[in-house]
């Protein structure tokens, strides 16, 4: 069994990236990473042209050039309008988000290890948590197999208590 060593982050966590955010450009770094589950190269390449502001969703090119639809939460089509009111394409290069994720992580006092990676995980695990099906993730984070899906599923010993709870609640 592949086991996963980047650890997601717990929700507390997630809120103290959310809160830490500056500016714009971080907010909508840090909040479109944990709202779509994006890679960081997929985000760096992304054009208005990928938005389908009827549909609520992006469609993009992703590794392996497969395409593939991420549907958009309320905040990151908000966040993505004030985006592209000003560019038709996504302000940030790779290395510049790859730093924000950092800068922001270290500013929220983030003990473990942060990166854009960790949050596409974060995304895939929190996903997971609130009722998602693994096949929707599958297909929302693009991978041709689902045993690559299941590696994100690693649950912290919190989660696995609450989905517990949840489950057994006596």
């Amino acid at each position: 069994m592949l086991e996963y060593k980047r650890e997601p982050l717990e929700e507390d966590e997630v809120e103290a990236m959310r809160r830490s955010c500056a500016n714009f450009e971080e907010e909508l770094v840090i909040n479109i990473l944990l709202d779509s589950g994006m890679r960081v190269s997929e985000l760096a390449n992304l054009h208005e042209e990928n938005v389908s502001w009827q549909r609520n969703c992006l469609t993009i090119i992703g590794k392996g050039q497969k395409r593939r639809v991420i549907p958009l939460s309320k905040r990151a089509r908000l966040l993505l309008l004030d985006c592209f009111s000003h560019n038709d394409r996504f302000p940030l290069a790779m290395r510049t988000i790859q730093k924000y994720v950092k800068v922001v992580a270290d500013r929220a006092r983030i003990k473990k290890p942060v990166s854009p990676h960790v949050l596409r995980h974060t995304f895939a695990v929190t996903y997971i948590h609130k009722g998602g099906n693994l096949r929707a993730l599958q297909a929302i984070l693009g991978h041709s197999s689902i045993t690559t899906t299941d590696i994100y599923l690693n649950y912290s010993g919190i989660r696995v208590c609450e989905d517990f709870e949840k489950v057994w609640g006596e």
